[in-house]
């Protein structure tokens, strides 16, 4: 085994894992950071507040506000969510695209060294579970069939250079 080439493997994948997150981020900077969860406090309980000294008809009253309130935050929240597991969806189906493309660019330009082909075969597809992994929630019918597309890309390049990575012995020099 050349332990140069597996080094330069591990390499590529270890930049480019965390570049295709990254880059997701900066083109698609909703829901991130602070953004990436609801963060709207609920203030019901302050805005109705019991009072020590109120009757049962006036704790009721009081009550009754404070589940509206609940209710309204509530339908707020699931938009919202809603809302940015769409989002996401367009997110995981660019992740996925970009990997897909940089699979098929690898499989198709046999000039590129060995090492270089596999980091990035194996940095496309750490991205794509990755992604897969981290936007599951978002059900995206398109990035489904994407991960179908670069599912049937990685068993095509596999099975078209797996004798360029079965051995990464030094060739003997003739």
């Amino acid at each position: 085994m050349n332990w140069t080439k597996l080094l330069y493997v591990l390499i590529i994948v270890l930049l480019y894992v965390p570049m295709i997150f990254v880059g997701a981020n900066v083109f698609f900077p909703k829901y991130t950071g602070s953004e990436a969860w609801f963060n709207e406090p609920s203030t019901c309980y302050e805005k109705f507040p019991y009072a020590e000294k109120l009757d049962d008809v006036g704790r009721e009253k009081v009550s009754q506000q404070q589940q509206k309130c609940m209710e309204e935050y509530n339908t707020r929240q699931r938009a919202w969510e809603k809302e940015k597991l769409a989002y996401e969806g367009t997110k995981y189906v660019f992740v996925s695209l970009f990997n897909l493309v940089v699979l098929l660019v690898v499989l198709f330009i046999p000039k590129l060294q060995d090492s270089v082909t596999m980091g990035l075969f194996l940095g496309s597809v750490a991205a794509t579970f990755g992604a897969t992994i981290r936007y599951f929630e978002t059900r995206s019918k398109i990035g489904f069939v994407v991960l179908v597309l670069t599912f049937v890309a990685a068993l095509f390049f596999i099975n078209r250079k797996k004798d360029n990575f079965v051995s990464w012995k030094e060739r003997a020099k003739k």
